[in-house]
């Protein structure tokens, strides 16, 4: 099956492994969404169904399951890499997350696979954040990416000039953890242009 932004009612019966008929009705008992195209066939965006799926219980089919949202972490102190870690895989959502040392890895790493959201520490040798934040910023294929800067430094002119160069929030060390892990998974599920 294409991956397209709509399911036929045939190609959900298939899924369900029930008649056609049982879809059409669910339809009409307004249990799924659907809309009706110009030459009268009934269709199914892929979201409402994966809503229908997840709220009637039902095993969803792996083609359907979204891939966990990626998170990389960036910071030279290692202790603080490992602490930022075990934060963001604590809870239960379903997190990818990875952590690198240095600005040049994360640019490198960014290259192969964008991150869902990055936690950028400002003030690391070599490349800083300030400058990460802005090559990334820079490329329209990154204009969305949604980046936490870190700093150990408590100055508001280091607040303002990275959120200048793009990034959306800032967090002066040491921070409520809790409080950080909320806004980060706030910036992951808001709604984003890709």
């Amino acid at each position: 099956m294409a991956r397209r932004s709509y399911l036929t009612t045939f190609e959900i019966s298939q899924i369900c492994e029930v008649n056609p008929t049982t879809i059409q009705n669910w339809i009409k008992e307004k249990k799924l969404r659907a809309f009706i195209t110009p030459g009268g066939h009934r269709r199914v965006r892929r979201e409402d169904f994966i809503s229908f799926m997840k709220e009637f219980g039902m095993p969803l089919p792996a083609e359907f399951k979204e891939s966990p949202s990626y998170v990389l972490i960036v910071d030279d102190q290692e202790d603080v890499l490992d602490l930022l870690i075990a934060v963001m895989e604590s809870g239960d959502e379903d997190l990818k997350v990875k952590g690198l040392r240095n600005g040049v890895e994360a640019l490198l790493s960014i290259g192969e696979q964008r991150p869902d959201l990055l936690i950028l520490d400002i003030m690391m040798p070599g490349m800083n954040g300030f400058e990460v934040c802005e090559k990334l910023k820079s490329s329209p294929a990154n204009k969305n990416l949604k980046i936490v800067a870190i700093s150990g430094v408590h100055d508001p002119a280091i607040r303002d000039r990275i959120l200048r160069a793009g990034a959306d929030l800032f967090f002066a060390k040491p921070f409520d953890m809790m409080m950080f892990r909320a806004e980060c998974l706030n910036l992951i599920y808001s709604p984003r242009a890709r």
